[in-house]
């Protein structure tokens, strides 16, 4: 899901668009190539899509990718919160089945 500022009323579209790149290729290849066009075009903060860049990623082309939260929270990784630290890990150790 979306790891940059959105607003609520925003939710809804954000996750029809993600829904309808991830169902029909053409629009997940105009969707990568251009996110700004889209993300703008669902009503986005002008602030976010102006100073964010974005990539959009698809794990079947780039297996084992990991999108990590726009913004980290220095004051926790500075005191080397343990909750914080392990939800961050949680982000690039895969469940495996046995």
């Amino acid at each position: 899901m979306a790891r940059f500022p959105y607003y609520r009323k925003n939710l809804r579209d954000l996750g029809e668009l993600l829904a309808r790149a991830a169902m029909d290729e053409g629009l997940r290849k105009e969707f990568q190539s251009d996110p700004k066009r889209f993300l703008s075009a669902i009503g986005l903060p002008a602030k976010t899509t102006e100073l964010l860049r974005f990539t959009v990623v698809d794990e079947k082309e780039t297996p084992g990718a990991v999108a990590l939260p726009f913004r980290l929270n220095d004051a926790k990784l500075g005191a080397s919160d343990d909750a914080y630290l392990s939800s961050l890990s949680s982000m690039f150790v895969r469940p495996r089945l046995n």
